[in-house]
């Protein structure tokens, strides 16, 4: 019975194309090429092998090594996103849901007098919602007087401030005489200031975690998404970078393509010596290998 011929892409070594050494830790999947995998996931797992330590005893030229690695192929790394993405949606729609039901009470009034300029107020830069304070400078007249962020001005030596935009109560404070009397209303109960986004928004749009910290510190979680998901494309941007190449036994640098190459070589001299079937470089569905 004769053998069958092997054709290049059983055996190839083009590192894209023909089985390798990599497996998925999720499904399981083994002997995948290297396009299974994103870029970082490749960096990843060539980076580990300079940490596993060498235990073979065994000496001589002709001795051969494989080199198994392990990462995340990109469907397992897609399905898993895909499913983040959902549960995140379902939680902001919960999220949502729970604001329009939220019941707010009336805020509370604060009078206090300001004796000297400047107060140490900074107002929200958010349009619509007149000087509201998102931080008082320690020292200064207003955190002494106990002002906190997310007061808003209702009104300065007896005029209201209802309706105003944040340069007209400004212009309120500056032309005030000193003493300045000033009445603030201060975060409605059942609300919360997030200091991202500078606006008073109801309580289920913060996290329970979120909503013991200090005032100061609060976030809602629109704004923590928001800023976990820059953070988590300027990770990626920088592993996307191309980092320092490797170097060959000549000491010259050394590619990741190179690196993936050899891998794959090695793979096709450890087939060819079970088989004894020579494999063909190329990639090319006409290629023959030899028997």
């Amino acid at each position: 019975q004769g053998r069958r011929m092997a054709k290049s892409e059983d055996l190839s070594t083009d590192w894209q194309r023909s089985a390798g050494d990599f497996s998925c830790s999720v499904c399981r999947r083994k002997r995948l090429p290297a396009s299974e995998f994103s870029k970082s996931q490749v960096d990843k797992a060539l980076a580990s092998l300079n940490t596993i330590p060498d235990k073979d005893i065994r000496t001589g030229p002709d001795l051969d090594r494989v080199l198994f690695l392990t990462a995340v192929c990109k469907k397992c790394s897609e399905e898993r996103e895909e499913k983040e993405r959902e549960e995140a949606r379902a939680k902001r729609e919960a999220r949502e849901q729970a604001a329009e039901e939220a019941v707010l009470e009336p805020p509370e009034r604060v009078s206090v007098s300001l004796a000297e300029r400047p107060f140490g107020m900074t107002p929200s830069k958010a349009e619509g919602v007149g000087y509201l304070v998102t931080k008082t400078s320690e020292g200064k007249p207003a955190a002494r007087a106990g002002v906190r962020p997310g007061w808003r001005v209702a009104e300065v030596t007896g005029q209201s401030c209802e309706g105003l935009d944040l340069e007209a109560v400004q212009a309120l404070l500056k032309a005030a005489e000193l003493p300045v009397a000033v009445v603030f209303e201060k975060v409605p109960g059942g609300a919360e200031f997030c200091t991202a986004c500078q606006r008073v928004l109801p309580a289920p749009l913060f996290s329970r975690k979120m909503r013991t910290r200090p005032p100061d510190k609060r976030r809602c979680s629109a704004c923590v998404e928001a800023a976990d998901g820059a953070a988590e494309a300027e990770a990626e941007a920088a592993e996307g970078a191309a980092p320092a190449p490797a170097e060959a036994a000549d000491g010259k640098p050394q590619s990741k393509l190179a690196e993936l190459r050899e891998l794959c070589a090695g793979t096709a001299r450890e087939a060819e010596q079970v088989t004894g079937i020579r494999a063909v470089r190329g990639g090319s569905r006409g290629g023959r290998g030899r028997g």
